[in-house]
């Protein structure tokens, strides 16, 4: 009597036994695959360049980036330090990884400052003429340079400070404004409204009233000041008047008539 148990036919013990086999293989065939890409991933070598500044070498490495590799062979990234490709870069064959070390550095140097030329008018020079009444000097100071050097090349330099050691002295140079007309000598010339008035008396200046003379605004042109009236010749400044404000002079004449003929009119009046 057969128990309660099936048995196998030897069928299903082959079809079982095949399934088991293929399994395994398969098991097999991933683990290798696996073990060579572990082998690959782990201890492929990559041949490269390095180049730190001007010094060039060639390099075989297992590192995986940029930054692994230059930390296998000694070389320390400071802050400032420029590399190519970035330090997380993953390497590959025939690769160049360039590295340019930068240094920044304080220097300091004494350095001459220019002086300026003052030009001041001197109505004592004729007009194109000029004198030099200060030689100037030139000053020093001590400037101190935050200095870029990328390769050993100096690449940038920032002032950062600057101490006068000795200041300049300006030069300066008297330019003549004297001109001449009729042989009167005048630094300016100005338009004035003229007016005339006569009848004698004494002037502001306590003088007699006279043709030659004539009333100012003492604000523009001091009293005694002779100026050359466009027309008339040389005039001086002696009297003053009540409407006599600002850019307007009266000229005495010798009579009424001659006032009258005159009226009002503009003239140009070369000052001293």
């Amino acid at each position: 009597m057969e128990s309660g148990k099936q048995k196998r036919t030897f069928g299903q013990w082959a079809r079982d036994r095949k399934i088991f086999l293929i399994v395994l293989c398969s098991s097999i065939a991933f683990s290798a695959a696996l073990a060579g890409l572990l082998y690959y991933v782990n201890f492929i070598t990559y041949d490269i360049t390095i180049q730190i500044d001007n010094k060039v070498a060639p390099c075989q490495t297992r590192s995986k980036t940029v930054g692994a590799v230059l930390k296998e062979v000694g070389f320390k990234v400071e802050e400032y330090d420029i590399v190519e490709p970035g330090l997380k870069k993953h390497l590959r064959d025939d690769l160049t990884v360039e590295v340019k070390q930068v240094d920044k550095v304080e220097e300091q140097a004494e350095e001459t400052t220019p002086f300026k030329t003052v030009k001041e008018d001197d109505p004592e020079l004729n007009k194109g003429t000029t004198e030099v009444t200060r030689k100037g000097k030139k000053g020093k100071d001590l400037v101190t340079y935050l200095v870029t050097y990328t390769s050993g090349k100096e690449t940038a330099r920032e002032e950062i400070d600057r101490e006068t050691i000795k200041k300049p002295v300006d030069k300066i140079v008297h330019v003549g404004i004297r001109e001449h007309i009729d042989g009167f000598a005048y630094t300016r010339k100005e338009v004035f409204q003229a007016t005339a008035y006569s009848g004698g008396g004494r002037t502001a200046t306590g003088t007699r009233a006279r043709v030659g003379e004539i009333a100012v605004d003492p604000r523009v042109i001091p009293l005694g000041t002779t100026v050359y009236v466009e027309g008339f010749g040389p005039l001086r400044a002696e009297d003053t008047g009540g409407a006599i404000k600002g850019h307007i002079i009266d000229i005495y004449m010798s009579s009424n008539a001659a006032c009258r003929r005159w009226g009002r009119r503009n003239v140009t009046v070369y000052l001293p």
